[in-house]
């Protein structure tokens, strides 16, 4: 059975789940989403960036969450990071995708965030003038929690970014596909969620060290990982990266590709992963 619902500002495609299963995913997309989106006055993590500044009591899932990001960031070297809210907002992407036109104004400037954020046991301390987003590790996570809600061979799909567990056919960006056993793949770009402000384009890869839309000569990066946050996580520092993307995926053994317009690059990892037949864990 294959279902398919909106959350998150994308399509959700889920294969292989009982009508049980499938309730339980869409229950927890939901549920991430009250408690994450950028653009619910009511969310949790809303309520945090207001308090910016003050220490601030938090979920467990949501301090579970901003552990996973404060995780990521360190071992992305600051590649990814959640700390990036105003950053979003200054480039025009302060309300949800679907509503967001082209703006005659200019984009704001930003300067990229100062201070730790910290987290001791439920409380949450941002530094003043930081808004966060976790979107960079939330999609990714709730696709692999929700694979697991699923008993037997099945997959979740959120715009685009895929987990499995049995073999599943993956289109991919540029043409072509591949065939996956187990495991993720993400693909992280800059085709779609794109608008201009003041003439110029924008879009929602924030480089960190710059607080604007990252420059990269890649349109598209896809990642294949043992979990779907592991491979996103990687699939937006390969991007940042730029001409050093691939070294940086081998180093780490994980396959890659990279697209350009017409222009398709893979890494060693993703060459020999095809020539092996082997599965992405």
């Amino acid at each position: 059975m294959r279902h398919q619902f909106r959350s998150m500002g994308c399509a959700i495609l889920v294969g292989g789940a009982s009508r049980a299963e499938l309730a339980a995913i869409e229950r927890l997309f939901a549920e991430r989403e009250r408690t994450f989106s950028r653009f619910r006055a009511d969310s949790e993590l809303n309520r945090v960036n207001r308090s910016a500044g003050m220490p601030t009591t938090v979920s467990e899932a949501f301090a579970d969450m901003l552990r996973l990001a404060l995780d990521v960031a360190g071992a992305s070297r600051g590649l990814v990071v959640p700390t990036l809210g105003a950053a979003l907002e200054a480039a025009g992407y302060d309300i949800d995708f679907s509503l967001l036109r082209d703006d005659p104004r200019p984009a704001a400037a930003v300067e990229p965030a100062h201070g730790h954020v910290r987290l001791e046991g439920d409380t949450v301390h941002v530094p003043p003038g930081v808004r966060l987003d976790l979107n960079g590790v939330v999609k990714g996570q709730t696709v692999d929690d929700a694979l697991a809600l699923i008993d037997g061979d099945g997959f979740v799909s959120a715009g685009g970014d895929l987990a499995t567990r049995g073999t599943t056919v993956v289109a991919l960006p540029a043409g072509g596909a591949v065939s996956l056993v187990r495991g993720a793949l993400a693909t992280s770009g800059i085709d779609r969620r794109r608008w201009r402000r003041g003439g110029q384009l924008q879009h929602h890869l924030i480089d960190p060290r710059t607080s604007r839309p990252a420059s990269s000569p890649w349109e598209q990066v896809t990642v294949c990982g043992a979990t779907c946050v592991a491979a996103d996580v990687a699939a937006k520092a390969a991007f940042f990266l730029g001409d050093a993307g691939p070294i940086w995926l081998d180093t780490r053994g994980l396959p890659g590709r990279f697209a350009a317009g017409d222009r398709v690059f893979t890494n060693l990892s993703w060459q020999r992963s095809l020539e092996q037949a082997a599965s992405c864990t």
